[in-house]
């Protein structure tokens, strides 16, 4: 066994690494690009390539409030005949951009809005807004932009109906102080199939996210699994704390001080 005091300096040394470098690539390049995933994984192509001049006619004129809302539709046939059909029909007398979209996608549903039981403590609001904001997503429409996760997870609720990397963490801290470790468990191990996917963890899981990533915070969240399973959370994550390590560092080895490659910079 290894003491605890170690493993946590180790890890934290790690994860430190892979925070600052993370924050370096978002001074740099806020879209970094992304890794060929590991697998045999196919990258799916985010909604502004799959349907061009329609994504960008929609969102140029601003036909909803918040620009998310046609990035999370889903289209209801192949967004290619989609896109013949628009381009058949965009100059036509009587066009109506809107009846086009609403014909054509499944716009994202706004959610219900969660109200509390009056009276309750601030822990008692806190654990009862974890169902409320738990999906499960493994398997997704066939064009949704969504990606599918093995496992169940907490979403920041709201526009934002996804994971988000680094945001998870705290959001772990949360569900460990309430007991939840399945939960935790669940979410690292979500994380730890989008490195094996894609070679790395996206900003979140959306394919137009799969472009980026956010300073990461994977060993932190290993380590926090760790400090309820023991060493066994590290033994079957190192795979993939080496995998997203490289990705963040690859070709520091070649650089000198003052250069930078892909997502890591070398400052001495």
């Amino acid at each position: 066994m290894i003491p605890p005091e170690i493993r946590r300096s180790v890890l934290l040394q790690k994860a430190i690494k892979l925070a600052l470098a993370g924050t370096l690539l978002t001074f740099a390049s806020f879209s970094a690009t992304a890794a060929d995933p590991s697998s045999d994984t196919e990258t799916p192509q985010p909604p502004d390539i799959l349907l061009g001049p329609l994504f960008n006619d929609v969102q140029n004129a601003k036909l909803f409030p918040d620009q998310k809302t046609f990035a999370d539709a889903i289209p209801n046939s192949d967004p290619l005949m989609i896109l013949a059909d628009y381009r058949m029909q965009r100059n036509q007398s009587g066009f109506d951009l809107r009846h086009f979209v609403d014909v054509n996608f499944t716009l994202p549903k706004a959610g219900e809005k969660y109200v509390p039981p009056a009276g309750q403590s601030l822990r008692e609001h806190i654990d009862g807004l974890w169902p409320v904001l738990t999906r499960s997503t493994k398997n997704v429409e066939k064009w949704d932009s969504l990606l599918p996760l093995p496992e169940s997870y907490v979403v920041p609720g709201g526009r934002f109906r996804e994971i988000y990397y680094w945001d998870s963490y705290f959001t772990m801290l949360g569900l460990a102080e309430s007991g939840h470790w399945d939960k935790v468990a669940d979410m690292v191990a979500n994380f730890g199939y989008e490195i094996d996917a894609w070679g790395h963890i996206p900003n979140g899981n959306r394919t137009y996210y799969l472009s980026r990533s956010q300073p990461p915070f994977f060993a932190f969240m290993v380590e926090l699994l760790a400090e309820h399973e023991g060493d066994d959370a590290l033994k079957e994550y190192l795979p993939q704390l080496q995998k997203e390590y490289a990705y963040w560092m690859e070709g520091v080895e070649t650089l000198q001080p003052g250069q930078q490659n892909q997502r890591v910079v070398k400052l001495e």
